[in-house]
């Protein structure tokens, strides 16, 4: 991640984690956010880092889940690159999947 994160020209002022999903179950992806207008935000852009996946809506059904493994694994690997880059890392909902709440850009002042 930190070799992607070498490739950026653009400041990185945060790591965060975030849950989404699609007709499989789901992932969360880990990014980069960077100082530079993107698609969701007029002042932040994202850079993608990884996507953790850890099994499809089926563990809901056979009890496999929570705990989220791939929640785990984004938290641990997330704080140590933020930690590395000497920024926060944000997580707005380790213990379960939820796509609906603020992004790390969301809590910044104008």
């Amino acid at each position: 991640m930190i070799e992607i994160i070498d490739t950026v020209t653009a400041p990185v002022l945060a790591v965060e984690a975030f849950w989404d999903g699609d007709t499989r179950g789901w992932f969360i992806f880990l990014v980069a956010v960077v100082r530079r207008p993107g698609r969701h935000n007029d002042r932040f852009d994202e850079v993608p880092l990884t996507v953790l996946r850890s099994g499809g809506d089926i563990r809901l059904f056979n009890g496999q889940v929570p705990p989220w493994p791939e929640a785990q694994q984004a938290f641990e690997q997330g704080r140590a690159v933020a930690q590395q880059l000497g920024v926060p890392f944000h997580f707005a909902s380790p213990q379960e999947p939820n796509e609906d709440l603020p992004r790390w850009w969301d809590a910044q002042p104008n």
